[in-house]
């Protein structure tokens, strides 16, 4: 009977295989396409992504802004911040929350410090107003919400339908054009 050579395979302990084996599957798994870039802007690869994040925004240190991501993808060459899946935004004026926004994605630019929501956008202000539409803008210099877009408007004593809507923050100064519905106001001439 002839005695055969020990190759390399011989001198391997089975663990260790068992170990090379997971290790390449490992490498190869990392080498894969971790997300999806298909709706992005371009479908180019963002420099940063980040998941359940909070972005704030202060003016003059006091607290303006807060965002709510569930996933944020981030271009340097734009300072643009895209939004993805859901967002929230929370308005605070002298250090108190008076309203917040939802909506199904968004962007952020930080070096104008605009917002845009998009789609089923819902604003809901402290004191008991809610408005419905499906883009709305947010300037930080002058604290306003904006939209060219339809909008529905809810109170106690409004039901308001129309376009192009300007207000603050807090619902108290707001104006909208094209105005169909009803409310209960008292009006001055």
């Amino acid at each position: 009977m002839k005695k055969r050579s020990k190759s390399y395979r011989d001198y391997i302990d089975p663990m260790k295989k068992t170990g090379y084996i997971l290790l390449v599957l490992f490498l190869l798994a990392a080498c894969t396409k971790t997300g999806d870039y298909s709706s992005l802007a371009g479908k180019r690869v963002p420099d940063q992504e980040i998941w359940n994040t909070v972005v704030t925004i202060t003016r003059s240190g006091e607290l303006t802004t807060k965002i709510y991501a569930a996933h944020l993808v981030k271009y340097q060459d734009t300072q643009d911040m895209f939004i993805r899946d859901s967002m929230r935004i929370d308005f605070y004026e002298d250090g108190k929350h008076t309203s917040y926004l939802t909506a199904d994605s968004g962007r952020i630019n930080e070096r104008k410090e605009r917002i845009v929501a998009i789609g089923n956008v819902v604003m809901v202000s402290d004191s008991g107003f809610i408005a419905y539409t499906d883009s709305l803008f947010w300037i930080n210099d002058s604290d306003k919400v904006y939209t060219n877009s339809r909008i529905q408007i809810f109170s106690e004593q409004d039901t308001l339908y129309g376009t192009n809507f300007e207000s603050d923050t807090k619902f108290e100064n707001w104006i909208i054009y094209n105005p169909l519905g009803k409310t209960w106001r008292r009006f001055d001439e």
